[in-house]
């Protein structure tokens, strides 16, 4: 059977003489409910928070390292946040926090072999590890979203005129007072425009902008609009 391994902040574990011992389980996030309790009724109602609403969760790994001498090595690493990976799912990673205290303890007398465990509170979805960003240079093109949830997309925009409408997933933004052949950059996550032309001198150019930003609903949307002449989408697809 393959050794099983995590990535932490772009290192694997293995690099670091860290053993995991065993496979991390593969978890699906909790969704996000309250139960209501009605008087005079049998059972309860459940109420969601919201579509695709899900709570974090803790992975706890089993570790071992040979050698004492790496421990605080090791500790010094496994702090923070960051993404990490598990070998269940080698594509894909997530963002995460260690938390917790972690103790190494020496495993007997003889042997210079110590084990203990490490946490990880993970945020509920996952985002793979590459993903191709997709090209269209005509209105109407459709972006296949392949995740389990609706996505918020990066999207590089060439502007053809002073005026560009992008439509995805039902929602539409207007960026006006463009500059044609000028880059921008629409940021459904951050809810940001920015001109990217001069790399070195972004221009936050969002409150040129109107409507809402574009999103990427599960399986397949339709792009459309006007006023640019090529789209790079960043699908940014997730999963459970």
């Amino acid at each position: 059977m393959p050794q099983s391994y995590f990535i932490w902040k772009n290192k694997d574990c293995r690099s670091m003489g860290v053993i995991m011992r065993g496979p991390a389980p593969i978890i699906r996030a909790e969704e996000r409910v309250k139960h209501v309790e009605i008087p005079g009724r049998s059972g309860d109602l459940t109420e969601t928070e919201g579509e695709n609403i899900f709570n974090s969760y803790i992975q706890t790994v089993e570790i071992s390292v040979r050698g004492g001498f790496r421990v605080r090595e090791i500790y010094k690493w496994l702090r923070g946040a960051g993404y990490v990976t598990f070998s269940g799912e080698p594509d894909r990673r997530q963002q995460a926090r260690v938390i917790g205290a972690i103790t190494l303890d020496k495993v007997s007398r003889n042997i210079d072999h110590w084990a203990g465990t490490v946490q990880f509170y993970c945020q509920p979805l996952k985002e793979k590890l590459q993903e191709e960003a997709v090209t269209i240079t005509s209105s109407g093109k459709n972006v296949q979203n392949g995740g389990d949830v609706d996505s918020k997309p990066r999207i590089t925009m060439t502007a053809s005129g002073s005026n560009a409408l992008v439509t995805a997933g039902g929602k539409s933004i207007l960026c006006t007072a463009l500059t044609s052949g000028h880059t921008y950059l629409i940021d459904s996550a951050t809810c940001e425009v920015i001109d990217i032309t001069n790399a070195a001198s972004p221009v936050n150019w969002t409150n040129q902008s109107t409507g809402e930003f574009p999103v990427l609903n599960q399986g397949q949307n339709s792009v459309t609009g006007s006023g640019w002449s090529k789209l790079v989408i960043e699908k940014r697809e997730r999963f459970l």
